[in-house]
């Protein structure tokens, strides 16, 4: 009994071990699955704005795009761009504003680009932003000119957080672990329970060690940071030079089975002093007797140890007989402790009860109806059935009911988890199919030819885009080769694109092409598609019609002289104007005006009832300022809450101080919003020239900027003027 008890242990710590095994390899494959898409989804973003940035001729409409992809990604905490030199042209966060300045030229993941190391994202180590402050992880992608050459990187930096989130307490335990580290032996991020850590160097490790075996494996070890022993998974991204790796804790892993084998040796323990007893009593009577009582005893005790070793329910049912013979009910002869628990019997009495009564009602008839005719019929019956528990929940059962002398052996095995399991996996399979439904669905519908094409150049897929652009009719060219599909003019044209792309290089280029709206303009991105063991096995060919950018370029140009919130004339379309004004004035002979007014107090306006507040008190400001001058007057939102008016054509000074009276006494009426209604002052500065004395716009506003200042020192809400 002791050598099974022990060889049973033995097994089943075998089974612990294999079953932490598939748990962590499982979990792997998933966190190698999350850490792919998240790193494909930002790549796919990062490789977008490299293209776009190549077309975009300012840094102003650059950064919207960011600012655009950003809204895509809430996971990133910034984007950026750089020029080849490292120097960042523009840049976004996804929280808050930050000014394009600084350099990444001596970051590494700038070096590793303009160096051509890595093809693709590079992710990069953590590393202190230089304008958030905290630690963070550079996913980068170089940015080409036309020609092929560096022409500087796209950056977008993710909390190393963001790489573990994966991580569950139900899935791993609290002491389980999810990392992601890089060949380079790096740590960019590793959770443990509630501990985080990342940018520590692995050295010679032993999964450095198994890295260096095989691309993916197992094992046990016990780590260097923490102390705590782990069954390990890992596996090796090769695209992106990362190692993701799970891992389950050992004492976590073996606390059941460490109850188990206390359970069985405290049964071992108590069965052969059981089992010595009875011997030692059955020595004192007669060989016969001893020997039948012996073999009656064992019988005995091994179907009792059967039925209450079982893991499921179990029950030994007689049949109660009336005078005549025919079946009452059943009576319970034996139940192991599964079954009482299973009745909700906690006081042991079940043994010696009629069943029916213990039954839920709902169940009665048909389980009795079973029962009987399973006796009758002598025929072993399995069913399923399913009811509402007294607490709402609902519980699927099969059981075994088996004929046994005058009675029934009954098991029962509770399936609902089972059931929920399959179910899920319905469900998630359906899910799966929805995705690629979904993803075809929008590849078919995105603005642009996307063509896949094999190691042999034969064309794999083709998006419903072709036929809209070459017509309804036109049959998609699946199964044929480039040089078939193309004329010898495109295939001298772009099949030595194509070559570089099988060599693994990301090729952009400019062409024309004649579709069924006439000559368009395409811009073209050859993509390498790799393998998951880092071989070109085709390439992806992306075609943009660019035709209406130009257009696109006018509207954003016209974009770049207006404020977004107030709709009037912004800073830069002010620099433009007032050197213009002031030639005028020069040789017209009369004066200008420039009027330099802010909010008094606008920041308690925004303190106390919030931004959205004041925002529309910008608005309502704007429109009163600009009933308050004439059409041909220009009124400017300089930024924030200060706002510029220039006045041209005036016949003295006096006028300019007229309008600013004017516009003061205006303000004296509260500003109407949704809900309420606040009572808004502004004080003005007023400076006036006649285009002689004031030799640029720059001297003139800032006379405006300081007399703003004195009407402010006067105690708000009125002007101060003063001519150049």
């Amino acid at each position: 009994m002791w050598l099974l008890g022990w060889t049973y242990l033995q097994q089943d710590q075998q089974r612990t071990e294999a079953e932490a095994y598939r748990r962590s390899e499982a979990s792997t494959q998933a966190y190698e699955s999350y850490i792919l898409r998240a790193l494909q989804q930002i790549d796919q973003l990062a490789e977008l704005v490299a293209g776009n940035a190549q077309l975009i001729r300012s840094d102003e409409a650059l950064t919207t795009l960011l600012l655009q992809a950003l809204q895509h990604q809430p996971s990133l905490g910034s984007l950026y761009v750089t020029n080849e030199k490292g120097d960042v042209v523009a840049a976004a966060l996804s929280k808050g504003k930050v000014t394009a300045a600084g350099s990444a030229a001596d970051r590494l993941y700038f070096q590793v680009h303009k160096e051509r190391r890595v093809q693709g994202l590079y992710v990069g180590q953590p590393a202190i932003g230089r304008v958030s402050r905290q630690w963070v992880i550079h996913l980068s992608r170089a940015r080409l000119h036309a020609d092929g050459s560096f022409a500087g990187v796209v950056v977008a930096t993710v909390n190393p957080e963001y790489l573990v989130d994966i991580y569950n307490e139900a899935q791993f335990g609290q002491r389980g672990l999810v990392s992601v580290t890089g060949m380079d032996q790096v740590l960019r991020a590793r959770r443990s329970g509630e501990s985080l850590q990342f940018g520590d160097h692995g050295g010679q490790t032993t999964l450095a060690r198994q890295i260096e075996k095989s691309p993916k494996g197992m094992f046990l070890a016990q780590s260097h940071l923490d102390g705590v022993s782990r069954f390990i998974s890992y596996r090796v991204v090769p695209q992106y030079q990362l190692v993701v790796y799970t891992g389950l804790a050992s004492d976590e892993v073996f606390a059941h089975y460490q109850i188990r084998s206390e359970r069985l040796i405290e049964f071992l323990g108590a069965a052969t002093f059981f089992i010595c007893l009875v011997t030692a009593g059955l020595t004192l009577l007669a060989i016969r007797l001893e020997q039948s009582r012996r073999r009656a005893s064992l019988a005995e005790d091994r179907f009792q140890a059967a039925a209450h070793a079982q893991l499921d329910p179990f029950m030994m049912l007689a049949a109660i007989r009336l005078e005549d013979g025919g079946l009452s009910g059943f009576r319970c002869d034996l139940a192991n402790p599964h079954a009482q628990q299973w009745m909700d019997d906690k006081s042991g009495g079940l043994v010696g009860q009629v069943v029916e009564p213990l039954m839920p009602a709902v169940l009665r008839p048909h389980l009795g109806r079973l029962y009987a005719q399973a006796l009758s019929t002598r025929t072993a019956i399995e069913d399923e059935f399913s009811w509402e528990t007294p607490q709402g929940d609902v519980r699927r059962v099969v059981q075994q009911i088996v004929p046994v002398g005058d009675g029934l052996a009954i098991t029962m095995r509770d399936v609902t988890q089972a059931h929920a399991r399959e179910q899920l996996l319905q469900e998630q399979r359906a899910a799966l199919e929805r995705s690629e439904r979904q993803l075809l669905a929008i590849t078919n519908n995105v603005p642009a030819l996307i063509t896949c094409v094999d190691r042999d150049l034969v064309i794999t897929f083709v998006n419903d885009t072709y036929q809209r652009w070459y017509g309804p009719d036109a049959m998609p060219p699946l199964g044929k080769a480039l040089s078939e599909h193309w004329s010898p003019a495109l295939c001298e044209q772009r099949l030595p694109y194509v070559e570089r792309a099988l060599d693994g290089e990301r090729v952009e280029f400019l062409v024309t092409s004649e579709t069924t709206s006439g000559l368009r303009t395409l811009q073209n991105i050859y993509i390498p598609d790799w393998s998951s063991d880092s071989v070109v096995q085709g390439v992806y060919l992306l075609s943009f019609d660019i035709t209406d950018f130009k257009r696109t370029e006018a509207e954003l140009s016209r974009l770049l002289y207006q404020d977004a919130l107030t709709g009037l004339d912004n800073r830069l379309r002010l620099n433009e104007a007032l050197p213009q004004a002031i030639a005028r004035a020069r040789r017209s002979g009369k004066h200008i005006g420039l009027l330099f007014l802010d909010v008094d107090r606008f920041k308690s306006i925004n303190d106390t009832h919030g931004h959205a507040i004041g925002d529309e008190v910008l608005k309502k400001i704007a429109r009163r300022l600009t009933q308050a001058v004439r059409e041909t007057d220009r009124v400017v939102r300089l930024a924030g809450d200060e706002f510029v008016i220039l006045l041209e054509d005036l016949g003295s000074p006096q006028e300019a101080d007229g309008v600013a009276a004017k516009i003061v006494e205006q303000f004296k009426a509260p500003l109407a919003l949704d809900k309420t209604a606040l009572q808004v002052t502004v004080s003005v500065g007023v400076a006036c020239s006649d285009g002689t004395t004031a030799a640029d716009g720059k001297e003139l506003l800032k006379l405006a900027d300081t007399q703003l200042y004195v009407a402010k020192a006067a105690g708000r809400n009125a002007f101060a003027s003063k001519a150049a």
